[in-house]
């Protein structure tokens, strides 16, 4: 294959690998602002903790269309400086993606036991000051929106229920507590962040190769041949091209100069005369 053909290949290959960037970017953009905001809702009763992976997963998918941009670019113009640094750019999104799994992974393990003592924190405020019921208040929208009552279980309330913990339509108490329900959400949650910030990783890693490939395709320089062939040339020079000239080279061509000039007869170049330099006399003061 014509370098030319292996250079327009790996082009749109690029092309490619920026809108698969784009669409990984974009995955992460809607799941994470998807999650925020459903824990926005009820980030009261945790005390606003656990909000960092969400907006994390929503910063690196802004960075990934910022990069699609850059790499859209660098492919259009076959500027090799900038196709390295797009390279050298998402190799480093790549691992901070897999460090941001990890990282969600982790909060996952870590946050039941603060999020528990949040949750009973919070519950007992809400059971202070019960009277009179609000049915917008933040914890009866938590046990009707998760068919739960109470922060351990409907035990919690000793002489009435919430309206929110009964099922509207047959008008059953809600067996669940709350702290159950919610806790396992929230770890769910962190699964998904980690689940689409590895996926996102391993996706945006299949076309590197295409863009070192690219890159070092246009480091070689194209000549084009009588036949109509673009071929990539390696310039070398030889020992002969690496001495000075001197004058008797200028005046007396080599023998392999000679050939190579398919038998062109030019006189010799001729030297110019070199005058002497005198210097003027010194005239000695008399006494």
């Amino acid at each position: 294959m014509r370098l030319s053909a292996r250079i327009k290949c790996f082009k749109y290959l690029v092309y490619t690998y920026v809108i698969l960037i784009s669409i990984c970017g974009s995955a992460q953009l809607v799941i994470g602002a998807f999650l925020l905001w459903n824990h926005r809702q009820y980030s009261q009763i945790v005390k606003n903790q656990f909000w960092e992976p969400y907006a994390v997963l929503i910063g690196l998918g802004i960075i990934s269309q910022l990069l699609c941009y850059f790499g859209w670019t660098s492919t259009t113009r076959k500027h090799r400086c900038y196709l390295g640094t797009f390279c050298a750019l998402q190799v480093l999104l790549i691992v901070i993606l897999f460090l941001v799994s990890g990282w969600s992974v982790a909060t996952k393990v870590h946050l039941i036991v603060p999020a528990e003592l949040a949750i009973e924190a919070s519950h007992a405020e809400f059971m202070a000051h019960q009277a009179p019921p609000d049915p917008t208040h933040i914890w009866n929208r938590l046990q009707r929106d998760f068919h739960c009552c109470g922060s351990n279980s409907l035990h919690d309330y000793k002489n009435s229920f919430p309206r929110s913990c009964y099922d509207p339509v047959n008008r059953e108490l809600h067996s669940a507590g709350c702290m159950h329900v919610y806790v396992r959400s929230m770890e769910m949650n962190m699964v998904r962040v980690a689940v689409v910030a590895i996926c996102s990783a391993l996706i945006q890693s299949l076309g590197i190769f295409c863009v070192i490939q690219l890159t070092l395709l246009l480091r070689r320089p194209i000549i084009m041949l009588p036949n109509g062939d673009n071929q990539s040339i390696r310039v070398k020079r030889t020992r002969e091209q690496l001495t000075p000239l001197s004058p008797a080279t200028i005046s007396r061509p080599s023998q392999h100069s000679g050939s190579s000039s398919s038998g062109s007869t030019k006189p010799p170049i001729p030297l110019k005369p070199v005058v002497p330099r005198v210097d003027p006399p010194v005239i000695k003061p008399t006494h």
